[in-house]
C-alpha cells in the first residue's frame, strides 16, 4: 500500500518520518510512506528543535488560506498520487480527516482505502470553509461520515477535554470497520519507548489493512 503522511503541528515531514519509523519498518516492504510537510511556518513544537530546523503546520487559522488548504491537499495528490491509504498525527491527523471526508463527498482524492490517526481531532467541514464558515464536524450533529476501515491511536493519560475531542472524530468513522488503541505515552505516536505499546499500535493498524484489502477484492 501507498500511504500519505501528514506530521503535526510544529514538527516536519522529518520528525513525523522518525515518529514512526517503528511502525514502518514493522509493516514491512510492502508498503511505500511519503511524508509531506505542511505549508504554514509555525514555532516548534516541544522538542522539536533538537531535531530538525524547519517548523511546520497546515492550518493557517485564517479562512482565506484555510479555503486554499483542501485544494492544495488535491493537487498534491494529482501529482505525487494516487494514495491507498492516509496517516497523521495530531493536526496532520485532522487534516486526513478533512480530506476524507472530502473523498467521501466528492471523490477528489481517488478513493483513498484506510485510514490511520494518532492524537487526531475532527476536522473543520470542507464544504463550509470554501463558503467562508469554519465549522468543526460533530458526530452528534453530522452522525458518520466516514466508512472506510480507519485506526485510532492516543493516549488513555492525556487530559478528560483531549480525550473527548479524539472520542469525537472516533465517532464520525464506521464503528464495523473502527480499531482504537489507547497507550501510555502522552501526545506520541507509539514506537522505541514502549513494545507494549507499538504492538498494540500495530495490531490495530494490520487490522484496518486487512480490512481494506478485502474490501478490495
Amino acid at each position: 500500500m501507498r500511504w500519505l503522511c501528514l506530521h503535526g503541528r510544529g514538527t516536519s515531514a522529518q520528525i513525523f518520518e522518525m515518529q514512526t519509523a517503528r511502525i514502518r519498518e514493522a509493516l514491512g516492504r510492502d508498503h511505500e510512506f511519503v511524508f509531506v510537510n505542511g505549508t504554514v511556518p509555525t514555532d516548534p513544537d516541544v522538542g522539536a528543535e533538537a531535531i530538525a530546523d524547519e517548523f511546520f503546520g497546515y492550518v493557517a487559522h485564517s479562512v482565506e488560506q484555510d479555503q486554499d488548504l483542501c485544494d492544495n491537499m488535491v493537487e498534491f495528490v494529482e501529482s505525487q498520487g494516487p494514495f491507498d491509504g492516509i496517516m497523521g498525527f495530531s493536526e496532520g491527523g485532522t487534516v486526513a480527516a478533512m480530506m476524507l471526508v472530502e473523498d467521501a463527498r466528492h471523490g477528489s482524492f481517488g478513493g483513498l482505502k484506510c485510514a490511520v490517526f494518532f492524537c487526531a481531532a475532527p476536522p473543520f467541514d470542507p464544504d463550509l470553509v470554501r463558503s467562508g464558515v469554519i465549522k468543526y464536524t460533530d458526530p452528534d450533529v453530522d452522525g458518520v461520515l466516514l466508512t472506510i476501515p480507519t485506526a485510532h491511536i492516543w493516549s488513555q493519560i492525556a487530559g478528560a477535554d483531549e480525550i473527548k475531542v479524539h472520542q469525537a472524530l472516533s465517532q464520525l468513522c464506521d464503528d464495523q470497520v473502527r480499531e482504537i488503541f489507547l497507550h501510555d505515552l502522552g501526545h506520541d505516536v507509539p514506537g522505541s519507548k514502549s513494545d507494549k505499546d507499538l504492538a498494540g499500535a500495530l495490531r490495530a493498524i494490520e487490522h484496518v489493512i486487512e480490512n481494506a484489502m478485502d474490501g478490495t477484492r
